[in-house]
């Protein structure tokens, strides 16, 4: 009888820890840091980029096309991030995490694609970018909601509500800051872009770093 008991008892522990692997969406928190890092590389990058080109009399064509395709470096490690993390998920048969990973592939390379759909369309200049800058920060927007609401977790889902908010509050207001002058001519990013820039770079990395240290109590 004891040694059907301890059988039994080992039966449901590998049970608990079968079941803990299928839905432990901690195992996706790196990848929510790595889009983060890839953000904050492309704005450093491109920040480097704009300051010499502003202080060059004649700018090269290479270098100038290069500083114009950054974004496309970011929807190029999109795809990577999310071929690699979606292979490895199947793998380890984590149900609840590749389900997460489909739906954030989809949010983030579609809204990249929907952006550069936008950038080639013949509207207004004005219509286009904001359109541009509104799908770059309603998707992964979305994705928190997504999130939240599947591993439940109310912080999360209180944190996007209040960036949405202030996102349409600094949108409505139009206000603009002055971030360089590039031959004499002054640069200005609004509060909205410049929200959608800490939230995908800044706010990605703490995303991930939350949800490990949820996964691991």
């Amino acid at each position: 009888m004891q040694n059907v008991t301890e059988a039994i008892e080992e039966v449901n522990l590998i049970k608990k820890v079968i079941d803990r692997t299928q839905n432990d969406f901690s195992r996706i928190a790196d990848f929510f840091v790595l889009i983060g890092v890839i953000n904050t590389v492309t704005c450093l990058l491109s920040a480097v980029l704009f300051q010499i080109i502003s202080r060059m009399e004649q700018v090269g064509y290479s270098l100038w096309m290069f500083f114009r395709s950054l974004n496309y470096l970011t929807i190029i490690g999109y795809v990577v991030l999310f071929l690699v993390y979606r292979y490895k998920l199947k793998r380890r048969n984590n149900d609840l995490s590749l389900s997460l990973i489909n739906i954030w592939g989809i949010l983030l390379i579609g809204g990249e694609a929907f952006r550069m759909f936008f950038s080639i369309l013949n509207y207004e200049e004005q219509n286009v970018y904001f359109y541009q800058k509104t799908l770059t920060f309603l998707f992964p927007i979305i994705g928190c909601f997504v999130l939240g609401f599947i591993i439940q977790d109310r912080l999360i889902q209180w944190v996007s509500s209040a960036i949405a908010v202030l996102y349409m509050i600094f949108v409505g207001t139009g206000f603009e800051i002055r971030v360089a002058r590039f031959h004499g001519n002054n640069v200005n990013v609004g509060l909205d872009m410049i929200l959608t820039m800490i939230t995908m770079s800044v706010g990605m990395i703490l995303l991930g770093i939350y949800l490990k240290g949820k996964g691991e109590r």
